[in-house]
């Protein structure tokens, strides 16, 4: 997995997204150092198949964070 900031990866968003899209992963490392992982869809899915669209729903909408 490759490593870049969030600002590099949104100066070159469209090639990263191309990148990701044709296997690479990586890991996008925010200011406050936090990070993410960006990785093709295709393996995200066999970890989240279970998963009914409520969980999906709450998963993205019911946290703490910000406002």
């Amino acid at each position: 997995m490759i490593e870049v900031s969030l600002e590099d990866f949104e100066k070159d968003f469209d090639s990263y997204m191309d990148r990701i899209e044709a296997g690479e992963k990586f890991m996008i490392r925010r200011p406050d150092g936090r990070a993410v992982a960006a990785v093709p869809a295709k393996e995200l899915e066999p970890l989240t198949e279970h998963m009914s669209d409520d969980e999906w729903y709450n998963l993205y909408s019911n946290h703490e964070e910000a406002s």
